[in-house]
């Protein structure tokens, strides 16, 4: 049997990591850069607790009060957030109800050590910050000729009333268009009177609705007929186009509220103000005019809401024809529902927008020729 004997100069390689260990750099590299990063931490905690744990502030007046300001680079707006004080634009205030028809009209003003200054002026110790707010401001009131309602009319018309309430000269809020005060026309104005002519008023709603209102007006063009839509104020603020295009096809442009609330007669006044006087305010805006009526989302009112349309100069426009097209019926059920109640003088319901109208747009050609053949003209107040 061979044997193998081992010496001290020839260790095998297992045992030789293991007590011969290569060079020590790389381990006394590692000691240095452990101990700058320990000498750097006990530095920034000594200055740390030194400034008592906090960040740098900066002490100034904001309205006469001391506010410390956080940060190693203070502004009047970080002064302003520190101090808790928010500047206030002007608003500007409509005549009659003295609802907020424009936000920022009188913008707040800020200085530093009485020079004039913007949010992000920078500040020192010491600075003197104060705040001018914007002074709120009512609306100038000018002559304007507007619809005259004329006598005889109902607080609320179901049906087509004629009127010859001419035009008569107001005095109305420069913007809201508000009624301050108004003339008598000139002339004894003959009383207002129901339709009992061969004469129907269409009406569309709840738009517009860049899917259904273009389809209804093209109908109403080829046809030669003018309708008139009644439409909800977001709704014309986000397609102006479609009630440019109503308006200018000769068709009467409707108040039919800002957001359409079914619940509108149990807020509060000032809601419903903005809610009639908003909606009035987009389509002055989109068509040069104010609107002539305004109808009531769901048909619901209350005194208030008759009084603040009124306060507005609008009439308030319901219906007597209701075929209830929103729930979506079959056309042939919409047609038949309609001539089944229409009559003289007849304002008849139907809608342009609030969901699917199909339907409606594909039963109007033959309602519109139907009624024609039974010798009704189509009426839309302009």
């Amino acid at each position: 049997m061979r044997t193998s004997l081992l010496t001290s100069d020839a260790a095998p390689p297992a045992v030789e990591r293991a007590f011969w260990p290569a060079s020590q750099g790389p381990r006394r590299s590692r000691w240095v850069q452990l101990t700058a990063v320990a000498i750097v931490v006990i530095l920034f905690a000594g200055w740390w607790l030194a400034s008592g744990g906090q960040t740098p502030t900066t002490k100034v007046r904001v309205d006469g009060r001391t506010v410390w300001v956080p940060g190693s680079r203070p502004t009047v707006a970080s002064a302003l957030a520190a101090g808790r004080v928010h500047p206030r634009d002007g608003v500007l205030l409509s005549v009659v109800t003295h609802r907020a028809i424009a936000l920022h009209t009188a913008p707040a003003q800020l200085f530093v050590d009485n020079a004039p200054a913007q949010p992000d002026h920078p500040v020192r110790a010491g600075d003197r910050i104060v705040v001018k707010n914007g002074a709120d401001a009512v609306e100038k009131i000018v002559s304007r000729r507007v619809q005259g309602m004329g006598p005889g009319l109902p607080p609320v018309e179901d049906r087509i009333w004629i009127s010859a309430g001419g035009v008569e000269e107001a005095q109305v809020g420069e913007h809201s268009g508000e009624i301050v005060s108004r003339s008598a026309a000139a002339g004894a104005a003959a009383p207002a009177h129901a339709e009992t002519g061969m004469s129907v008023a269409l009406t569309f709603d709840d738009g517009p609705d860049p899917r259904w209102t273009p389809a209804i007006l093209q109908i109403l063009k080829d046809e030669n007929v003018k309708a008139t839509f009644c439409t909800i104020g977001y709704l014309a603020q986000r397609h102006p186009e479609l009630v440019k295009a109503e308006f200018d096809a000769g068709n009467l442009v409707c108040d039919h509220s800002m957001h359409h609330i079914l619940t509108l007669p149990s807020r509060p006044h000032p809601q419903i103000v903005d809610e009639v006087d908003q909606a009035a305010d987009v389509i002055r805006g989109i068509t040069g005019q104010n609107p002539l009526f305004y109808r009531p989302p769901g048909g619901n009112l209350n005194p208030d809401i008759i009084s603040t349309a009124h306060q507005r100069g609008l009439r308030v426009l319901k219906w007597s024809v209701d075929p209830k097209d929103y729930t979506k019926p079959p056309a042939p059920e919409i047609l038949a529902r309609i001539e089944a109640k229409v009559g003289p003088g007849a304002v008849i319901l139907m809608h342009d927008g609030g969901g699917d109208r199909s339907q409606t747009v594909a039963m109007l050609k033959q309602l519109i020729d139907d009624l024609k053949k039974r010798g009704f003209t189509f009426y839309n107040w302009m």
